[in-house]
Formats: C-alpha cells, structure tokens, sequence
C-alpha cells in the first residue's frame, strides 16, 4: 500500500495534467493558464470536466477551462474557484480533485472570472477496482531475468467488513507470483502494489492484475490489455 505522500503527489499531477480526468469538456483547451491575468468581461463561459462516477475513497481531477472572447481556451483550474453542492458526499479542493465520501450524487461547481459551471457526479458503494492510467515497471524483461512491476488504482468493499487485496503476475501458461493477500476495510482507498519476480524461460508476455476478494467473490482489472498497461513482452 502507497504512502500518503505518494498518493498526493500523484493526484496533483494528474489535476495539474488532467490526465486521468473523464466527462463532458465539449472543446479542448488550446493554451496554457491565464495566469489570473484575464478580466471578467473576457470571459464568455467556463466549461468543466470531472470523472462521472467515483467509489468512495476514490479521488480524481476535474479541469476548468476559460472561453475567452479572443478564442484561446486556456485551462484555468489553478485560478478557479471550487465548490461541491453536497462535500458530505463529494468533497473538492482548491485544485479541483474531488474526493468520494459517500454514495450519493453531487455536483461540483466552478467559478472563475464571474462564470460558473457544474459538473454531476455519482458516488457509488460497491465492491470494486478502478485502476489508474500511470503504472510502472523495472528490469529487463528477458527470459530468466529479475523484473518488478507495480500497479495503483483504488479499491472499495461495501458488503463485508473486510476484502483481501493483491498482486497477480500471469503469463500464456499461467500465475508466475502473487503477492500475500492485504486485508482492507470497509469503505475504499488507494493501493500501490508491486511484485518482483524471475521471468519464465517460456513467457512470451507477463502481465499485471490486482486482485480484490470479498467473501465469495473475487474481483480482478484490469480483465485486457486494451490500454497497453497491462501486459509487457519479454524479448529474446
């Protein structure tokens, strides 16, 4: 399991970046921040782009960004001023990372330059993984080689008191190395985790899951490789 620092240092990125944001930005931004410089009478409306769902313990970015009667679209997020109608259910910072707390819906408004924006979200108990866009690997992924891969996202349980939270590593014929089940609480959070392991002779790819069980069920994402995060080829 990550560090609180870490976990902060990787929403503020992706706030900063927007890279991991989801929703209804109609036009993406062609400029940098205005740096505050803007007066009100340019602006003509703000658009804003939050992640539609969230689990509870789950954080995310949203993005505001200026149209200016000049045109430029400049991402204005920094400058913005954020508010959640229900922060007992969606909380959001000056940054504009909206945090789940609790299942419900919510919408989050953004103010900058006399404008205003809302965005909807829906918080959601249930007994899942989401994992996040940045994953990380190290060594050299031959035959016989020592290797680490780590993979983060969020997790939630709701109908047990507990779940069982861990790291597969699988290749063509099967499990390589898993890691010694976590026990987490009710509710969600962040995870980081992370396996070293051999390389197989015979591996023609190995490849990552996280692994959640609660009671009877078992949870794993991601189920494909359809995002390239997944699975890594081992070369000859």
């Amino acid at each position: 399991m990550s560090s609180r620092s870490f976990q902060a240092a990787v929403l503020t990125i992706s706030a900063v970046l927007g890279l991991t944001s989801c929703g209804s930005t109609k036009t993406a931004p062609t400029s940098p921040s205005s740096g505050g410089t803007t007066g009100p009478s340019d602006v003509l409306a703000i658009e804003v782009s939050c992640p539609v769902s969230l689990l509870i313990g789950q954080k995310g970015p949203c993005t505001a960004v200026a149209r200016l009667r000049s045109g430029q679209l400049p991402v204005v997020s920094l400058d913005a001023a954020w508010s959640s109608t229900r922060p007992e259910i969606v909380a959001v910072d000056s940054l504009g990372v909206v945090n789940g707390r609790a299942a419900g819906q919510a919408a989050v408004i953004v103010a900058y330059g006399g404008r205003q924006a809302t965005a909807s979200l829906v918080v959601t108990a249930e007994d899942a993984l989401r994992i996040d866009s940045g994953q990380a690997d190290q060594g050299d992924f031959r035959p016989g080689s020592t290797v680490t891969m780590w993979l983060q996202g969020y997790y939630s349980v709701a109908s047990a008191e507990t779940g069982r939270l861990s790291l597969r590593i699988t290749d063509q014929t099967g499990t390589v190395a898993t890691t010694t089940p976590l026990t987490v609480g009710r509710g969600g959070d962040f995870f980081l985790l992370s396996s070293t392991f051999v390389v197989p002779r015979d591996s023609v790819e190995v490849c990552r899951t996280a692994v959640l069980e609660v009671g009877l069920v078992t949870i794993a994402e991601p189920t494909s490789n359809a995002s390239g995060l997944r699975c890594i080829p081992v070369r000859r």
